[in-house]
């Protein structure tokens, strides 16, 4: 049995480092690193250069390791499709180990993945505050106690919840069946379309509790009130993310058939910008990004990136 790790980054090199430094650091490592870097511009690929990391013999510290420079940015979703397709595409690997360039593995993270493959082909370790580590990094930050026994029946597994691409193994079969992440979706909302279609395939997640991740936790608030505050949607200030975030969720919903939550934001958007603050330019880009979600096209970010 082999596994590969994949680890996805962009202009976060520092960060990387600790992610290499925490895969090797496990007590069972993995048969292969692969980093996948979506154009790097903060010098990246020299840091690993000159750390010996990246050396031309495809190996460090007695560990195949393979950098991959992705010509274009083309954010966390093209990362890790063309990671994941590459690899599997060798033929090598039976387990593909995944997270993002922020993420660090407990040194016990990839064993307890392992001694649980019985559970399905789908498995996610708990993913927890780097600077907390007695809670959670997402949500509402709970303690892993309370977390775990609010979900858990035997406190060993949590069976139908998953924080995809932070330390998930993949099996496999799960790739054949399921396919490669979205390619296009660039950020937010890629993991969730990639959950679901393996849902939709029949591959419940599975949250290993013995195995632990450790994130940086989402302090930033995207919440916008609205209508005397009766009513929130999620909004950032800035245009390209925002219009991921709509774009991919109308996405998403057509897919898993919510068309009453199409229905809702379509309503509840276009009410924030032209009644609750009046902004003709977020109405346009909005209702851009609404009509090419319903038709599953994505890209239109990059006008708002210039």
């Amino acid at each position: 049995m082999k596994v590969v790790a994949i680890i996805v980054t962009y202009n976060r090199k520092n960060l990387l480092l600790h992610c290499i430094d925490a895969i090797y650091a496990q007590c069972k490592k993995p048969d292969a690193i692969y980093i996948i870097d979506n154009n790097s511009t903060d010098g990246t690929y020299v840091l690993l250069h000159e750390k010996g990391i990246v050396n031309g013999n495809n190996e460090y510290n007695g560990i195949s390791l393979i950098y991959v420079q992705l010509p274009i940015n083309g954010g966390g979703s093209m990362g890790f499709h063309e990671g994941l397709k590459r690899v599997h595409n060798e033929g090598v690997y039976d387990y593909y180990w995944v997270m993002d360039d922020d993420g660090e593995p407990h040194p016990n993270c990839l064993k307890e993945l392992l001694d649980h493959l019985t559970m399905g082909e789908y498995l996610s370790p708990l993913v927890v505050d780097i600077e907390n580590k007695t809670s959670m990094a997402f949500g509402d930050g709970e303690p892993i106690e309370t977390f775990v026994s609010k979900r858990s029946v035997d406190g060993e597994v949590i069976v139908g919840i998953a924080n995809p691409f932070n330390g998930i193994l993949y099996s496999k079969r799960f790739l054949e069946e399921v396919g490669y992440p979205e390619r296009d979706m660039f950020i937010w909302g890629d993991e969730v379309n990639y959950d679901l279609r393996a849902r939709q395939k029949g591959f419940a997640p599975t949250v290993i509790c013995k195995a632990m991740h450790f994130h940086p936790k989402n302090r930033a608030s995207h919440s916008k009130p609205f209508f005397f505050g009766m009513k929130k949607v999620i909004f950032v200030d800035n245009k390209w993310k925002m219009y991921c975030r709509c774009c991919n969720a109308i996405h998403n919903y057509k897919l898993a058939g919510n068309y009453i939550q199409i229905i809702k934001e379509f309503c509840l958007y276009n009410w924030l910008f032209l009644f609750t603050n009046f902004r003709l330019d977020w109405v346009v880009l909005y209702n851009k990004a609404f009509f090419n979600g319903m038709r599953s096209r994505f890209g239109g970010h990059k006008k708002y990136m210039r």
